[in-house]
């Protein structure tokens, strides 16, 4: 071995370990990282147990004026500020693409761990809380915020101009989607069913009370698989002009939560929650 080599090697040999260690470590760490539970794009971890929340929007005509609308987001802020962690929300519109189809949600995101234990029960990687808070900011940002905002918007890509078909829409979201025991439904909507089978307001006789409609055939083709079980809220849109022109064979908003509630628990539904959308504030 030349002088020069011996000069050299202590510095190879110290270099040779460092690589050594760093190749271990690595393979430790990814050894660590195997089988670790991982969330997808939308934060969600799908092999974990879901909660689920799902949100019906009537995007029918006339669309939110600027007060409902700014009520509205702040409701769906705090719906993603509340979620429960893993929590998957699904928000679903009555848009024409999805009349006679499975209903496809146009946004889901799923609630995001607040601290490193809830992420430790799954076996997912840890994460200081500082870093899940900023994921979560960033989830919204990327996600969630952006898509509420085009939903709201009175220039909204969803929309639906000729039906509101809420009894279709419900019975097509309880056949395809998973909804058990302690999962939410909320609908948003001014309640005011318009379909090719029943035209509530709009011709007379369509709604009668809900004791009468469950007997008609047209409810036997309408009626949704048992909502036992199943938290619901109803987000109801105020309109003007009940018993008037297109509106004329509805009295009040009374008569129409009167029919929904009782559609809902004759569904299955335990306390269906009504909140009332008017002039910007959500009153109960």
């Amino acid at each position: 071995m030349n002088r020069r080599l011996r000069k050299q090697l202590p510095a190879l040999l110290g270099m040779g370990g460092a690589l050594c260690a760093c190749i271990v470590g690595l393979g430790y760490m990814g050894f660590q990282a195997y089988g670790k539970a991982t969330a997808n794009e939308y934060g969600c971890f799908e092999s974990a147990g879901q909660r689920q929340t799902v949100v019906l929007v009537d995007v029918s005509g006339p669309r939110f004026n600027e007060e409902q609308a700014r009520s509205l987001r702040h409701y769906f802020d705090k719906l993603y500020s509340d979620l429960g962690f893993n929590e998957k929300l699904s928000i679903i519109t009555t848009a024409e693409d999805q009349i006679g189809s499975v209903p496809t949600p146009r946004l889901h995101v799923c609630g995001q761990a607040t601290h490193p234990g809830e992420l430790e029960a799954i076996n997912a990687e840890a994460a200081t809380s500082g870093f899940l808070a900023r994921q979560k900011e960033r989830l919204y940002e990327k996600n969630f915020g952006p898509a509420i905002a085009e939903l709201l918007s009175p220039d909204s890509e969803s929309q639906q101009r000729f039906q509101s078909p809420i009894l279709e829409m419900i019975q097509s979201i309880r056949r395809f989607h998973p909804l058990r025991d302690g999962d939410r439904l909320i609908v948003v909507s001014d309640l005011i069913q318009n379909s090719d089978s029943v035209q509530f307001c709009r011709t007379r006789n369509d709604m009668p009370p809900f004791s009468v409609f469950a007997k008609r055939p047209v409810y036997r083709r309408l009626k949704p698989e048992s909502l036992e079980g199943i938290d619901v809220e109803v987000l109801m849109i105020q309109r003007q002009g009940y018993g008037h022109d297109v509106y004329a064979y509805c009295y009040g908003e009374e008569e129409l939560r009167k029919f929904w509630r009782d559609y809902m628990i004759a569904n299955g539904v335990a306390n269906p929650g009504f909140v009332r959308i008017r002039h910007g504030f959500i009153e109960d």
